[in-house]
C-alpha cells in the first residue's frame, strides 16, 4: 500500500522542496487519495487549516477538505466501481459494507462540466443523493437499476452521497474559514511558538 500524500512541509511555499500546486487540483487530488479503497492517506495541516506567516494562504479546497476526510469515514467502504472510461471525467463509486451500506459516488473533470452513469447498487434504487460539497445543486434521483447520472462541475469534482445518509448532518458544519488575524513573530531560536493568536 502506498502514501497518499499532495503537500508538506517542504512544498509548501517559500520552502526548498516548493511546489505550485493549481487550486483547482487540489480538491480533484484530496478525492483521489481519500475516497479510493486503497493506499492511507494523509493531509497535511496547511491543507487543513491554511498556512500563517509570511506566504499566507487559506484551507485548501475552498475550506471544504475536513467534509472530505469525514466522508472517508462515514462513506468510504466496501467495493470499489472505477469509471475510468474518459481522459477528461473520471469516477468511482464505493458500495458501502453491510455495517456502513451508505457508500458514494465521485465524478471529476479536468475539462468543462461533465456528468458520468454510475452504478451505486439496487439496493439504493429511488433513494435521492446530493453533493456532499456543495458545487453542484442538482439531487440524483437513483433509478430502478442502481444507475445515477453524477454531474460535477467543469475544473471540479463533486461527491454524492445518500440526502439523508447517516452523519450527513455533519458535513455542513465542518468548513474551515480561514482568517488571517494571526500574527508572526520572527523565531528567535527559541523552542516558542512562533505563530500567536
Amino acid at each position: 500500500m502506498s502514501h497518499g500524500m499532495l503537500w508538506n512541509h517542504d512544498t509548501q511555499p517559500s520552502q526548498s522542496l516548493e511546489a505550485d500546486i493549481a487550486p483547482f487540483f487540489k480538491p480533484l487530488a484530496y478525492c483521489l487519495i481519500l475516497l479510493r479503497k486503497s493506499g492511507y492517506p494523509c493531509v497535511f495541516y496547511g491543507d487543513l487549516y491554511g498556512i500563517k506567516g509570511p506566504h499566507t494562504t487559506g484551507p485548501s479546497c475552498a475550506g471544504r477538505l475536513p467534509a472530505l476526510c469525514l466522508a472517508r469515514k462515514l462513506y468510504a467502504y466496501g467495493k470499489q466501481t472505477d469509471y475510468f472510461d474518459s481522459p477528461n471525467c473520471i469516477g468511482w463509486t464505493r458500495h458501502g459494507t453491510w455495517d456502513r451500506p451508505d457508500g458514494l459516488a465521485c465524478v471529476m473533470s479536468n475539462l468543462g462540466p461533465n456528468r458520468k452513469v454510475m452504478h451505486v447498487g439496487k439496493m439504493h434504487r429511488g433513494e435521492v443523493w446530493t453533493d456532499i460539497l456543495g458545487w453542484e445543486r442538482r439531487e440524483v434521483r437513483i433509478d430502478r437499476h442502481g444507475n445515477g447520472v453524477f454531474t460535477c462541475p467543469g475544473w471540479g469534482v463533486s461527491v454524492y452521497v445518500r440526502k439523508d445518509a447517516e452523519g450527513r448532518e455533519e458535513l455542513g458544519r465542518l468548513y474551515v474559514h480561514f482568517t488571517a488575524s494571526i500574527e508572526f513573530d520572527i523565531d528567535d531560536g527559541s523552542d516558542a511558538d512562533i505563530y500567536k493568536s
